[in-house]
């Protein structure tokens, strides 16, 4: 069994909000996965919705790997369990390669506009701050 510190009240309240984050992210997920091509039309617009139909296969299970393991990032939090820092480091890494190729490889941005990339470095930040965290509550004995 591993020592462990005990934690201020507000880490329970950050690991809640994180798996919150997650959850969010496995119902984008989950939508944009399984809803048809007219609906996302008309809830997205339909350049939107071309990029989300056209999607290399890969992308959809890099996108999965993002949401998941953040997700089991932050429920490892909760558990105050060392995977939550690989976890969240495959999330970063993850979210680095969808964005990137979408940004670099797509012509989505230029159809879009530079406001297409606020949400997703929004989700940047947030993976990388999750890592951080965890990073430095295994430092400070929370978790392990």
């Amino acid at each position: 069994m591993t020592d462990r510190a005990a934690v201020p009240a507000w880490y329970w309240i950050l690991a809640v909000l994180l798996c919150l984050w997650g959850a969010m992210g496995i119902y984008s997920f989950y939508t944009e996965l399984t809803t048809s091509y007219d609906q996302l039309a008309a809830s997205m617009g339909k350049v939107e919705a071309d990029a989300v139909a056209n999607m290399p296969q890969w992308l959809w299970w890099v996108f999965g790997a993002a949401v998941w393991s953040g997700t089991f990032g932050s429920l490892a939090l909760l558990l105050r369990s060392a995977w939550a820092r690989p976890l969240y480091l495959i999330s970063l890494v993850s979210v680095i390669i969808q964005f990137g190729y979408i940004f670099l490889m797509t012509s989505f941005p230029k159809a879009v506009g530079a406001d297409s990339a606020v949400l997703p470095a929004i989700i940047i930040l947030v993976a990388g701050f999750e890592l951080w965290f965890a990073t430095s509550a295994k430092k400070k004995r929370w978790i392990g």
